[in-house]
């Protein structure tokens, strides 16, 4: 669940930010969506990365093993 705080916290900042920026609140709405989504994507991404290398693992074991 650590993975989810990190998302939460960046889009608190990311709506913090987006609001003292523009002052308004649709802004910081706006801001805080795009900063969750941002940081989800970059956690999905380094599961793919690691998932991938575990799959390159598993195939070298059982091609050299």
């Amino acid at each position: 669940m650590n993975w989810l705080w990190v998302i939460l916290i960046v889009a608190a900042i990311g709506g913090i930010i987006s609001y003292l920026s523009s002052g308004k609140a649709e802004d910081g709405v706006a801001g805080a969506a795009a900063s969750g989504v941002g940081c989800a994507i970059v956690i999905f991404q380094f599961f793919l990365a690691i998932a991938g290398f575990l799959i390159f693992l598993k195939i070298a074991a059982w091609l050299f093993g």
